[in-house]
């Protein structure tokens, strides 16, 4: 009987592909790992997938400065083999960062919290620090989230979602918002509640500076040594989706 390993991998997504989708992302990690051979386990069925959990799906337009995958492989491999293999066969725009070996019990990643930051213009500082400070001195914001494929309208609590934030001196809106079971409030929507949405379509480009995990026992923040960064590119847009629970069951993302 194969014993299985989990390996927890940290990535980076940036430029043109922060406009794939979460389920072309999978594909691409797929053919990655075929390209790398490395022994990926697999899922039972009649429709095998590989062993993929990821923390937090990212939205589309987002760029991923410190991202969270875990991946079951069949046999023990060396992380730093695996980290190696994995860049030599990465396109353009996607950075593998770190890699470490976890236990095969291991529960999947929890995300508890998630943050976001955003590049405001010289001329829009000071409206937005006040709107934020306004923001910060309430309970409750609600704003409603439209869905494109439906005419539902859900009203959404942006404060009650926001852990923190704060408006830095060279103009980077920097925010964390709570992650739940049940989901979080988007990026886009705290931007609509400070009146910077519209900078979305103008070109401004989220960036996830991290995620943050519960751990073993309410455990580590992921993402925080040292600070990441992330330079956002020239255009884009966000338009992310609410983000799942993950478990260890595979992602099973069909074609």
């Amino acid at each position: 009987m194969t014993t299985a390993t989990t390996m927890r991998l940290r990535f980076a997504k940036r430029g043109d592909l922060r406009l794939i989708s979460h389920r072309d992302l999978l594909r691409c990690l797929e053919r990655m790992l075929r390209r790398a051979r490395l022994p990926v386990a697999m899922s039972q069925g009649f429709n095998p997938r590989a062993r993929i959990v990821f923390a937090l799906p990212l939205g589309l337009g987002i760029e991923g400065c410190d991202e969270i995958v875990d991946l079951e492989l069949s046999r023990p491999e060396d992380p730093g083999d695996v980290l190696r293999r994995l860049r030599d066969v990465s396109p353009p725009g996607f950075a593998w960062l770190d890699a470490e070996a976890i236990p095969g019990r291991a529960p999947a990643p929890r995300p508890v919290a998630a943050e976001y930051r955003l590049e405001v213009p010289p001329e829009r500082r000071r409206e937005a620090r006040s709107a934020l400070q306004a923001l910060l001195g309430e309970t409750s914001r609600p704003v409603i989230r439209r869905r494109q494929d439906s005419s539902r309208e859900q009203p959404v609590d942006v404060r009650a979602a926001l852990l923190d934030a704060e408006l830095t001196d060279d103009g980077t809106l920097r925010a964390r918002l709570r992650v739940t079971p049940e989901g979080s409030a988007r990026p886009e929507e705290l931007l609509e509640a400070l009146g910077l949405r519209d900078l979305l379509d103008r070109g401004s480009v989220v960036a996830r500076a991290r995620v943050e995990l519960a751990s073993a026992d309410e455990r580590t923040t992921v993402g925080a040594r040292g600070g990441s960064t992330c330079p956002s590119q020239a255009d884009g847009r966000d338009g992310p989706g609410s983000p799942p629970r993950p478990s260890r069951e595979p992602n099973t993302t069909t074609t």
